[in-house]
């Protein structure tokens, strides 16, 4: 629910991918694997209760996502990994990767209405490594050092908070996501006043703009965005992660137009080019699957896809940290919208 939705990348890459197969196989050879290894968290205990003197680790496989669940469940995540970059400025250094945007589809089966959860970067979840402690969502893609890679650690913490299995995985990093944009001819920014960030390098006039993608991801991360007013420079009223992530929505809505009005095949192709050298996805998902994803995807652009909003409130762990609490059950949330016939009032998911 925070900066860069990143995650757009990968969704626009997967929806362009598809409409363009038949024209882009070899990109598709372009795409990382990586491996959601869920017998990683197996060895994890095994080796946390040895440590700890315990003996008490379970020696059963942890079950992996039941096919004939009548759900398909991706998890879509944009990171904010500076790997690629030439200039980091504003966005600060750090080595590996984070989540920055994560986000869950899930697709019943049967053709009901499919849904779109996002949930904050910052989170607070508990830790998949074994360390009885608490942590921000986002931290999860940084993995358990040996015990298991990033994406299985996120793909574990969002199972749980979801509680449903996820098929399969895909993530854009922020490289990738500036492509995209200047790979579709920018993005429509509209305002009623200038504005600008100079943390977020981004400074836009009054009126509309055809923005490339480093202005668009300026803008989709401000997060001390001013505006120009009779005084002079003020801050923008309200302006919050909460504020961003509904800046990112939008973005989400009007990418997925874009794509889906390409007059051809071959410029969607194009398109997947760019962007497939910054994205990684599971080892399990063909391209097959990620063509019928892409038919579901598009449908964000037509409003066919139900929002399921996360209410959070503010607070500060013990170490002085900032994070956000659910306050849902998110679990029960999904379950209502799965079966709204025992949905409870309590939970405030309107089943689409």
């Amino acid at each position: 629910m925070k900066k860069r939705l990143l995650i757009i990348g990968a969704c626009a890459f997967i929806v362009v991918l598809a409409v363009g197969a038949v024209f882009a196989l070899s990109t598709w050879g372009d795409v990382t694997r990586v491996s959601i290894d869920r017998d990683a968290l197996v060895a994890g205990d095994r080796e946390n209760d040895e440590s700890r003197g315990d003996g008490n680790a379970d020696d059963g496989p942890v079950a992996a996502p039941t096919r004939g669940d009548g759900l398909d469940v991706y998890l879509l995540v944009g990171s904010d990994s500076r790997d690629e970059l030439d200039d980091t400025d504003g966005f600060g250094e750090f080595e590996g990767q984070r989540a920055d945007v994560v986000m869950v589809l899930i697709r019943p089966n049967d053709g009901s209405r499919a849904a779109l959860i996002s949930l904050p970067r910052d989170l607070l979840v508990n830790d998949v490594c074994g360390t009885n402690k608490e942590h921000k969502l986002n931290d999860s893609l940084e993995g358990c050092e040996s015990i298991m890679n990033g994406p299985t650690a996120l793909t574990l913490t969002v199972e749980a908070l979801i509680g449903q299995p996820i098929d399969h995985f895909a993530l854009v990093d922020l490289a990738g996501f500036q492509e995209a944009v200047d790979a579709i001819g920018g993005y429509e920014i509209c305002l009623e006043r200038s504005v600008r960030d100079q943390k977020a390098q981004l400074e836009l006039p009054a009126g509309c703009t055809q923005a490339d993608g480093a202005e668009t991801l300026a803008w989709l991360r401000s997060r001390s965005t001013q505006e120009l007013t009779e005084n002079g420079w003020q801050p923008v009223p309200g302006v919050s992660d909460l504020t961003r992530n509904e800046r990112q929505r939008t973005f989400l809505l009007s990418m997925m137009g874009q794509l889906s009005d390409f007059g051809s095949p071959k410029d969607v192709a194009d398109v997947a080019q760019v962007i497939a050298p910054f994205v990684t996805v599971d080892s399990e998902l063909s391209l097959l699957g990620a063509v019928d994803l892409a038919w579901t995807l598009r449908g964000l652009s037509g409003g066919i896809i139900h929002e399921l909003d996360i209410p959070v409130t503010d607070a500060t762990t013990s170490a002085g940290a900032a994070v956000l609490i659910a306050q849902v059950d998110i679990a029960e949330m999904v379950d209502d919208y799965l079966a709204p016939e025992t949905a409870g009032e309590a939970t405030g998911a309107a089943p689409g």
